[in-house]
């Protein structure tokens, strides 16, 4: 388990001392992957109930679980070489509720390198509170309302993400002849909720995106994909899959910027999610693929 300093937790933000060896998050490059670095800063903010967002046991207890809407996470592309042996960050986060509490809230996040300061991820994600018998969205639960109240508007703003979270994104037109990808759930792909856990769905499109490039059907990407840094992901998610459902991942790359690569996963002909990956041009290093 990493060391965790707590070093700041009020209503206005968390913030955190993370230190350990590097054990468990990487993926065939050796080093850090992009669907585990998300659940890495979640992971230990929860570390000793600090969570600035949930504590799971009472919100178990109350019988209202919090759901992702969207994501959006941008990456400096130095973290995804970052030193194996030793690993040391600063990790803010930042909530700001929904209007008079509401039933969402956005909760920003900053991942820094202790020593030198430089921003390494930041990540904005949008929750809402359900009921887990009915499935809609509920308010906010009183103590969460209570230490995260209507953020000043003077407080400065933790990341530079786009504030594009109030705006409904609907995912574009795929055509009937784009690179298509099938995949099922295992599992050991589900969260505590028994349902595909977020972070897999950004796996299933990079392995997608890297069937496509091994077989010419991109341009400019020829090479397994996790060696190319991804700059950033916009994650939408629109429904729920679960254990051996089967998977379609449709894969459109941008015609302007191509870079973009946009992906939709479906189950039996429904939307799951929507993702928008920019990749950068310039490999990590060489695959062996």
């Amino acid at each position: 388990m990493p060391v965790v300093t707590v070093l700041k937790d009020d209503a206005e933000s968390t913030k955190v001392r993370v230190e350990d060896k590097y054990i468990n998050f990487d993926n065939r490059t050796g080093f850090w992957s992009p669907w585990s670095l998300s659940d890495f800063v979640v992971g230990v903010s929860n570390v000793d109930n600090i969570s600035p967002v949930s504590d799971y046991m009472r919100a178990d207890v109350e019988n209202t679980p919090v759901f992702q809407k969207r994501q959006i996470l941008r990456f400096n592309p130095n973290i995804f070489t970052y030193s194996k042996l030793k690993f040391k960050f600063h990790i803010i986060h930042q909530i700001q509720p929904g209007e008079n509490g509401g039933t969402s809230y956005v909760w920003n996040s900053v991942v820094k390198d202790v020593e030198s300061q430089t921003v390494l991820l930041e990540r904005a994600v949008k929750l809402v509170t359900i009921d887990r018998t009915t499935r809609k969205a509920v308010e906010l639960p009183k103590w969460f309302r209570q230490k995260y109240h209507d953020p000043s508007p003077k407080m400065e703003r933790l990341n530079d993400l786009p504030d594009s979270f109030k705006t409904i994104f609907n995912p574009p037109d795929f055509p009937s002849d784009c690179y298509q990808w099938r995949t099922t759930v295992r599992y050991s792909d589900l969260d505590f909720n028994m349902h595909t856990h977020q972070s897999v769905y950004t796996k299933f499109c990079l392995d997608a995106i890297t069937s496509a490039a091994l077989k010419g059907k991109l341009r400019y990407f020829n090479r397994d994909i996790c060696f190319y840094p991804l700059e950033s992901v916009d994650i939408t998610f629109i429904g729920e899959s679960f254990a051996e459902d089967e998977l379609l991942v449709n894969i459109l790359q941008d015609m302007c910027d191509q870079t973009i690569i946009r992906c939709l996963i479906e189950n039996n002909r429904k939307p799951v999610t929507y993702l928008v990956l920019k990749l950068g041009l310039t490999t990590l290093s060489v695959s062996k693929l």
